[in-house]
């Protein structure tokens, strides 16, 4: 028997499908989108802090940048469709963690008897079937100078976060799927304070929706949720040189009820259940029966952005812009138990011809993910379903942790590289069209020989069997070490266009 020794991933499947596995909708600034599939930004990789080349970019970007805007309405309708690609393989230690791990999780009527993980009864190799992703970006800037106010007014509508993911056409994954969309509404100011500094403040609104599980943990709930932006920029700080900044609140949401903690009600892990001591206190919202929910608090992180834009070459003709974004992922509640702090960078070229504007990008971003991982605070235990259909319960070991590290994917991409065209007097003097075309370029990384060392185990009797290293051999064979439980491999492409209308 290996029963102590094989299951060691297994545990970790519950948890992190549980609230989302794997993601799609996501970029190289994780879940955020900020202006990547924006207008003209989107053809340059998202550049956009110092200087925009249209609306939605400066309504959802730099609020300082609504000052380009001055001189009328400015209304711009467009859309991106975002394909992903994420692979998931996975040693099979989850499923039989859930399914057979009597000691460490409690398991209605016991073990089901399926073959040890290690010969590959619970393993899987699966395609994530999240499909294409329709992104709207539409706003509308107004000057207000005519009404004796110095200003110009941005409001607009576009996905402003977002992940997705669904493997339960693969029974060895437990049902994971899950999808989270922050549609935002956003309305900022920017003002020029002098010829040559413009400030601005923007407010956001957020609908987030979250349908976070596998079978039997989770369902879909949404949230109301607000964001603050401020921000400046400094023109001609030498000919031709603009350099813009700006600062972003974390954007909390809390889903009630949306996780199942326990499915023997909120004694489930006590003395007698039998399971390996001492083990966490369950949230339990529930009136009545076994069946334990709890609220769920995510934050997107507080960012602080740093761009310039430079049009001193082939006569003005040729615009070079960079940003830097620093995201305090850190102190983002709940993402912080699996991510550092991440730093993002971008560059982008336009050059024009005529009323032709030919855009690149490039955009390129550090892995944010956590070496090693630790217990569940935000989310301590889950409930749910085994492939076998007996009801679980288990602590939120590190084993879940990590392995819901690999399901959310998509935060691995590090490279983007995109182009687009834009036409001012398309087909009619007063509409300008924008274009873009970009790939990810494909990542993959493995998962769980960071937890060999470092990890804390106050549960189930400091049993290192729930650390989070894979089964004996783990994913070797696929190009991993004997202690990885877990491969991701993703990459995606997306393009998109808008029109603007000046009047």
């Amino acid at each position: 028997m290996k029963t102590k020794s094989n299951w060691k991933l297994g545990a970790a499947v519950g948890t992190a499908l549980s609230l989302g596995s794997g993601a799609a909708v996501a970029g190289p600034h994780g879940f955020d989108l900020h202006n990547v599939f924006h207008g003209a930004s989107a053809s340059m990789a998202g550049t956009s802090i110092a200087h925009v080349e249209d609306p939605v970019s400066a309504v959802f970007g730099n609020p300082a940048t609504l000052t380009t805007y001055y001189g009328g309405t400015n209304f711009m309708f467009g859309a991106t469709f975002y394909m992903p690609r994420a692979r998931m393989q996975h040693d099979g230690s989850a499923g039989y963690a859930v399914g057979e791990a009597t000691t460490l999780v409690r398991i209605t009527g016991g073990a089901t008897g399926k073959s040890l993980a290690g010969s590959g009864g619970y393993s899987f190799d699966a395609t994530s079937k999240a499909d294409v992703y329709a992104v709207p970006t539409i706003a509308v800037t107004q000057d207000l100078t005519g009404l004796g106010i110095p200003v110009v007014l941005g409001v607009g509508v576009s996905a402003t976060s977002g992940i997705g993911v669904d493997y339960k056409h693969h029974s060895n994954t437990l049902g994971a799927a899950a999808e989270l969309i922050n549609l935002g509404v956003n309305a900022g100011v920017g003002m020029s304070m002098t010829p040559n500094v413009d400030v601005g403040v923007s407010a956001t609104i957020t609908y987030a929706m979250l349908e976070a599980g596998l079978t039997g943990s989770g369902g879909m709930t949404h949230d109301i949720g607000f964001r603050g932006t401020v921000g400046a920029r400094v023109k001609d700080v030498m000919p031709g040189l603009t350099i813009g900044m700006y600062a972003q609140t974390e954007q909390p949401h809390e889903y009630d009820n949306l996780h199942v903690t326990s499915m023997h009600g909120n004694e489930g892990l006590n003395l007698a259940s039998g399971i390996a001591q001492t083990q966490p206190f369950i949230k339990c919202n529930q009136t009545s029966g076994n069946v334990c929910r709890q609220d769920v608090r995510v934050e997107q992180p507080w960012n602080l952005g740093l761009g310039f834009a430079y049009s001193g070459l082939m006569n003005g003709n040729l615009l070079v812009m960079g940003d830097f974004t620093h995201k305090a992922w850190d102190d983002a509640r709940f993402f912080n138990e699996f991510y550092d702090d991440q730093q993002v960078y971008s560059v982008g070229l336009q050059l024009t011809q005529g009323p032709m504007k030919f855009r690149l990008g490039y955009g390129y971003a550090d892995d944010p993910l956590l070496d090693t991982v630790q217990y569940g605070v935000e989310i301590k235990t889950i409930g749910g379903v085994n492939e076998n259909g007996a009801t679980y319960t288990s602590a939120m070991y590190p084993l879940f942790m990590s392995y819901f590290q690999a399901m959310e994917t998509p935060v691995i991409y590090k490279h983007r590289i995109s182009a687009g065209l834009g036409i001012d007097g398309f087909l009619a003097p007063m509409l300008t069209l924008d274009t873009h075309v970009a790939v990810q370029l494909e990542e993959e990384k493995c998962f769980g020989a960071g937890q060999a060392s470092g990890v804390s185990l106050p549960y189930a009797g400091g049993a290192t069997a729930v650390q989070g290293t894979a089964l004996t051999g783990g994913l070797a064979a696929a190009g991993c070490t004997a202690n990885d439980h877990s491969k991701a491999t993703v990459s995606s492409f997306h393009l998109g266009g808008a029109l603007t209308w000046t009047f």
